[in-house]
């Protein structure tokens, strides 16, 4: 993982100073991201209650997606931009953070490795919710997962769109773009653990957070690596593409029959070619997630080997750790990320409805 070097050695004060105003940004900027996931939520209920009964799934459904799109992936990413100097007067613009590196396709092939990684974290979340629900009523405490889709061909294509091309490349420019290219001076390490645990926490979702935070990391890594966002945002592409598949799959009737019903006796003849097709698809994401966790462990092992110069020594990693975490934005921002995790304000706005 090559380190960029660093100029003259600071006084610690003013390295600190110097830390601190980035902190405060970074901290800032997930303030106003939670802010407008607050504001996303309100507007979909909104909306919601306005349509009423007038509008079949299908619409009602893409309208809401298009909504929290606009607030969770597109407004954080233009905001981020101008926050960050990447658009606007004297900005770094978008052509080198794109371009292709040449290590692309070498890039690219780490994506059984990524998958796999995050799938078997996936696993150990599911398996833990598992025995915490059997205490807790876990789907009143946490933000979890939606439930399995239901939806037709066409909500079913529209998602597929939302998560294949709207959510990597918005997230990608965010994440592994701005917030770590503002973090890098203050070494490598910290920027991609640190926009990789940020990139989890965006989710606000229990069941999602730890291994989006394992896909951030990674894809943080390559970016690193390869100097461009152009193999991450494909990667990242490739990664919900699997879920989208799933989804795709899972709107036919057959599928919807056998698999979410379990009405086996139901699922029409016509429709016994696509139950076909998702079982082979569900083994050939089995084969992936087995294989792509054996070369993610072997990776890992590799990059340990390599010893990483110290950048921005002034500081130490815990204390810049520290001074983003305690930031006043950044307070609130985890106390914002708390309530949407844990529902509680969901909780309290349900109960006062009731």
């Amino acid at each position: 993982m090559p380190e960029e070097t660093t100029a003259e050695a600071r006084a610690p004060a003013e390295a600190k100073k110097d830390y601190k105003k980035t902190a405060f940004k970074v901290g800032l900027f997930m303030l106003i991201v939670f802010a407008l996931r607050y504001i996303g939520k309100y507007i979909i209920l909104a909306v919601d209650n306005a349509i009423g009964d007038s509008l079949t799934y299908t619409p009602r459904y893409i309208i809401e997606l298009s909504v929290s799109a606009l607030f969770l992936q597109i407004a954080p990413a233009v905001i981020g931009a101008f926050m960050f100097g990447w658009l606007g007067k004297g900005g770094t613009g978008l052509k080198v953070h794109y371009k292709v590196p040449k290590s692309n396709t070498r890039a690219i092939g780490n994506f059984p490795a990524v998958y796999g990684t995050a799938a078997a974290v996936n696993i150990v979340t599911l398996i833990v919710t598992f025995f915490i629900q059997q205490k807790v009523d876990f789907t009143r405490k946490l933000n979890t997962v939606t439930a399995a889709f239901e939806g037709d061909i066409w909500s079913a294509l529209f998602l597929f769109f939302m998560l294949v091309v709207i959510a990597p490349v918005f997230e990608e420019f965010v994440y592994r773009g701005v917030l770590m290219d503002a973090l890098k001076p203050y070494g490598n390490g910290l920027a991609i653990f640190t926009t990789g645990i940020l990139f989890g926490l965006a989710h606000a979702n229990f069941q999602q957070m730890f291994y989006t935070a394992v896909i951030g990391i990674s894809l943080g890594y390559i970016a690193n690596v390869t100097g461009s966002i152009f193999p991450t945002t494909i990667l990242h592409a490739m990664v919900n593409g699997i879920s989208g598949i799933m989804i795709l799959l899972m709107s036919t009737n057959g599928v919807q029959e056998f698999i979410l019903r379990g009405n086996s006796d139901r699922v029409p003849d016509g429709d016994m070619i696509w139950l076909a097709v998702f079982g082979i698809f569900m083994v050939s994401v089995i084969i992936l997630m087995i294989v792509g966790f054996i070369s993610g462990i072997m990776k890992i092992k590799q990059i340990k080997k390599y010893k990483v110069p110290k950048v921005f020594p002034e500081l130490t990693n815990g204390k810049k750790t520290l001074l983003l975490v305690t930031s006043v934005p950044s307070v609130i921002a985890l106390l914002m990320i708390i309530d949407t995790v844990f529902g509680i304000s969901a909780g309290i706005i349900a109960g006062g409805a009731a």
